[in-house]
């Protein structure tokens, strides 16, 4: 007596496909159906051609990968429009070839300057002088060259007025100056203190989130500034009691501190033998 309810799966191999036929017939009291699942090999006529055993091409780019922009004989950008460049040095087969390198129309890739034409025409296009927005965050600083050039870029922004320099592992900007700059994001650096931040007189906005702050010296030095925001989230300064109230007192013109607008509740100090010590009843956020 055969179950009603009984699956049974029989497999067939296709001769056309090379794969696999899976019929699932179903028994039952309304009949029987089949139905057939043709399993093809993937890149199955690559295999038949040999094409493993072949080396795969070169694609047409892979004579630009060591190049810069202001290395190219129609170099047409500016430092200015680049919205995040990268600081990075090229392996030495970059400069074997450099004045050799041709397109696909058999023209040279490069331009022929050498020494200081060179630097020169590199600092022109570069323009870094005249940059009203900059962003030159994840930098992975490790090499002297990095470091070196990333610093050079820094000292040259004289007229930029929105700074991105995040995740850098930088500790001490207090050798800079930016003038003109309304806008500064430092977060996630090394800064350990207010005093390493470089000279920002026009400065409004300050992100200084996850860095190793752990005292209110040096912010003294922004109460010349029109800072209205400034984020200090992620510091050890953050935990102090009267922290808000703190950075109030000192910055009388702040209006948004770590994203929240100042309250009334922020200008009132609390008295520390108010607070609990930990290990007492009461509830400890860390």
């Amino acid at each position: 007596m055969s179950d009603s309810g009984s699956v049974q799966n029989s497999s067939i191999v296709s001769h056309e496909t090379g794969g696999t036929e899976d019929t699932t017939n179903t028994g039952g009291s309304s009949g029987v159906s089949s139905i057939p699942l043709a399993m093809v090999p993937a890149y199955k006529h690559l295999k038949k051609s040999g094409f493993r055993d072949k080396p795969l091409p070169e694609l047409p780019s892979h004579r630009f990968q060591y190049s810069v922009w202001h290395d190219l004989r129609e170099a047409c950008l500016t430092g200015t429009q680049l919205k995040a460049p990268r600081v990075r040095d090229g392996p030495k087969e970059k400069e074997d070839a450099f004045y050799d390198l041709k397109d696909d129309h058999n023209q040279l890739i490069h331009h022929s300057l050498h020494g200081r034409r060179r630097r020169e025409h590199r600092h022109m296009l570069e323009e870094w002088e005249q940059a009203k927005f900059a962003s030159l965050s994840y930098q992975e600083l490790y090499h002297k060259y990095q470091r070196t050039n990333f610093y050079n870029i820094l000292g040259r922004l004289h007229s930029v007025e929105h700074l991105f320099i995040t995740h850098n592992e930088i500790n001490d900007l207090s050798s800079f100056s930016f003038p003109r700059c309304t806008e500064l994001n430092l977060s996630n650096n090394y800064i350990s203190s207010f005093k390493n931040l470089p000279k920002i007189p026009s400065i409004k906005s300050l992100n200084l989130e996850d860095n190793d702050i752990d005292s209110y010296n040096g912010l003294s030095r922004l109460k010349s500034t029109p800072i209205t925001e400034l984020y200090l989230n992620g510091n050890p300064v953050c935990f102090q009691i009267n922290y808000r109230p703190k950075v109030f007192q000192i910055l009388t013109q702040l209006k948004v501190l770590d994203g929240v607008n100042k309250l009334q509740t922020d200008l009132e100090f609390q008295d520390p033998g108010d607070v609990e010590e930990p290990g007492s009843n009461g509830c400890v956020i860390q």
